[in-house]
């Protein structure tokens, strides 16, 4: 309860001082991750996630800011060890809340300077908010694609290789999960 209150406490103080700073972009964002490994074990997890960032435009140059979201794992999984005497499948449904930061640098244009493309980073932790929700650290890094449009909402799409600690596991050793992440999502800046 009190790192919930403390997680809550941390996010408050940044937020005031980001709008201190005038909050110049927020992203909101959809999209699935594909599970393709998970060391030490046979199987991997795949899912749907949502995000929201909120941050600092420097000046169309780069994108820092903090962001919050859901994600969904399911699949099977079962011990890599031939040697273990417990060879069951398990199910594994969980989600897990992010809290990260978010960083995004624009590195060239597409077409006549309405599109950005560029490289993006996301590292934070995701705390166990229920009984549904698992723990652990988290890593997406990748590339993104911004269409500027001078008239309204500006899109964005990523690609992103994505490592997520996860530590619900009937085997008591934490998930080292490995998936690729495509979302898509507006941009208001």
């Amino acid at each position: 309860m009190s790192a919930r209150i403390s997680l809550f406490i941390a996010f408050s103080l940044f937020f005031l001082n980001a709008s201190k700073a005038q909050i110049s972009y927020s992203v909101l964002q959809v999209g699935g991750n594909l599970g393709f490994a998970n060391e030490g074990y046979k199987g991997a997890f795949s899912g749907f996630t949502g995000h929201f960032v909120f941050g600092k435009n420097f000046q169309e140059r780069a994108y820092l800011g903090l962001g919050i979201g859901n994600e969904i794992f399911k699949g099977d999984y079962r011990t890599n060890d031939p040697h273990a005497a417990d060879q069951l499948t398990m199910k594994y449904d969980y989600s897990v809340f992010p809290i990260f930061v978010d960083g995004r640098l624009p590195f060239g244009e597409v077409g006549q300077g309405d599109s950005k493309i560029g490289v993006l980073a996301n590292a934070g932790y995701a705390p166990a908010i229920g009984q549904r929700y698992d723990k652990g650290f988290l890593f997406k890094g990748g590339f993104f694609y911004l269409w500027d449009n001078p008239r309204g909402v500006d899109f964005t799409a990523s690609l992103m290789y994505g490592y997520q600690q996860l530590t619900k596991n009937f085997y008591q050793k934490d998930f080292q999960h490995q998936h690729i992440a495509l979302s898509v999502g507006i941009m208001l800046k």
